[in-house]
């Protein structure tokens, strides 16, 4: 009985490691608009940039609570407020705070997925 309940323990311990790659990650959806705007910025898009920014803000409030649950407080909170962030570089059109806003929302992805 003992063995079985190791090993199932080892097992589940398995899968959530290889279930958070740094891949899976950036399959969600949040990290993948979060690269679009990125190349948007890039090409001075702005109109765009704030369409997507929107549909983060529209795609972290329809899963807030799956985040809540893999993630700790101060990770989803944060990151609400970097989308918040986002959206008001991207109306001042300041590319280079709306880029630092950018990889902190994917640093925070990264955070509630790994964590």
């Amino acid at each position: 009985m003992q063995v079985n309940l190791k090993f199932i323990m080892m097992s589940v311990c398995f899968f959530i490691l290889v279930g958070c790659s740094d891949e899976k990650i950036k399959n969600k959806p949040i990290y993948q608009k979060s690269e679009e705007i990125m190349d948007l910025l890039n090409h001075s898009q702005w109109e765009k940039a704030g369409d997507e920014a929107k549909a983060i803000s529209d795609l972290y409030k329809k899963n807030r609570w799956k985040l809540q649950l893999l993630g700790g407080e101060m990770e989803y909170s944060e990151l609400e407020q970097e989308i918040s962030k986002l959206k008001i570089s991207i109306e001042e059109k300041d590319k280079r705070e709306a880029k630092t806003n950018i990889v902190l929302i994917q640093d925070y992805i990264k955070a509630i997925y790994f964590r």
